[in-house]
């Protein structure tokens, strides 16, 4: 047994990490939980719950890669420290898979009994939105939290990764930076099993050792300044907005407005109304349509044929050198 090996896997330094695999490849074939083979070979399902961190998982997925490996990666809606529908999350899930690994479905039933909808058609719905981003099929899903009490226990159709089956002889998860077992760890890297599924959470691994203190409060560290940065965005609209000032500069002279809002005559005030409001429509279908988006395009084309089309003489006149 590399001592030195388990020391690095207890530090859970990417150092660590990559030598750990480089060992478990010339044991295993090492394989996505939706490749598990049918022939009676050694095989380790290496699979992640994105719990935290979308971009450690995308960095833990580079460094597969660069190996030859191929993971499966679970992915959680209702994560409170990711929005799986903001559009850069959304990039990331896809350059993983692009990266040649399987995404699934992390699914948490007690988030799920709280909407008071149908258990499964929650399941199906997610399921089916990250094959839409993906445009690929999602074959794994894995239960968020504690592994008992699956309502998707035996669901059919979709690779169930804690079901007994899928963790063969062996299974050992690192969760909140602790090897469960520890033993079986050792297990792993002295006596390995025939069949074995390791599960590593991309948040756990760092490029120096660090406490596990530290990195816990690194990962609300960097929440709060995503929002503080998110405020500075909001408040644009908030304080500075055109329309929020000329607000509060109508809204300061109320009787000076409303006195001239009633010296206009009812019939012109009625007729411009409508003028507004035909205005609107117009624009909202000019912004928010097809057509719109065309007329647009064209007028954008016409644009630049204008500014491309050759100057008048005067103009050239004044581009020309000085002798």
């Amino acid at each position: 047994m590399r001592k030195d090996l388990i020391d690095k896997i207890k530090d859970f330094t990417f150092v660590g990490y990559k030598e750990l695999l480089q060992y478990l490849k010339e044991v295993y074939k090492i394989i996505p939980l939706c490749r598990l083979p049918t022939e009676d070979v050694p095989y380790l399902a290496l699979r992640h719950d994105v719990d935290f961190s979308l971009s450690a998982a995308l960095r833990m997925a580079r460094l597969e890669q660069e190996l030859g490996i191929k993971a499966t990666y679970f992915v959680l809606f209702s994560d409170r420290l990711y929005n799986l529908h903001e559009s850069g999350n959304v990039q990331i899930i896809k350059q993983i898979s692009g990266l040649g690994h399987e995404i699934g479905l992390h699914y948490d039933p007690s988030e799920y009994q709280s909407y008071g909808v149908d258990l499964k058609q929650t399941l199906k719905i997610e399921i089916e939105l990250l094959e839409h981003w993906l445009g690929k099929r999602v074959w794994s899903i894995a239960r968020h939290g504690p592994w008992d009490r699956d309502p998707f226990a035996a669901i059919k159709g979709y690779v169930n990764a804690n079901d007994p089956r899928m963790r063969g002889d062996l299974f050992v998860h690192d969760s909140c930076r602790a090897w469960n077992t520890f033993e079986g760890l050792l297990t792993l890297l002295t006596n390995p099993p025939k069949r074995v599924q390791l599960l590593a959470h991309p948040e756990n691994w760092t490029d120096e050792k660090i406490s596990r203190e530290t990195l816990f409060n690194s990962f609300f560290r960097s929440q709060e300044e995503e929002h503080q940065a998110l405020g500075k965005e909001v408040e644009k609209w908030w304080l500075r907005d055109t329309a929020v000032l000329e607000y509060d500069l109508r809204a300061t002279r109320t009787e000076e407005v409303a006195l001239k809002l009633s010296e206009k005559h009812s019939q012109t005030n009625l007729q411009k109304s409508e003028y507004q409001k035909l205005r609107e429509i117009i624009r909202w279908h000019l912004i928010n349509t097809r057509v719109g988006w065309k007329l647009h395009k064209i007028v954008e084309m016409i644009r630049n044929l204008k500014e491309q089309r050759p100057g008048s003489v005067d103009d050239k006149a004044r581009s020309l050198p000085r002798l």
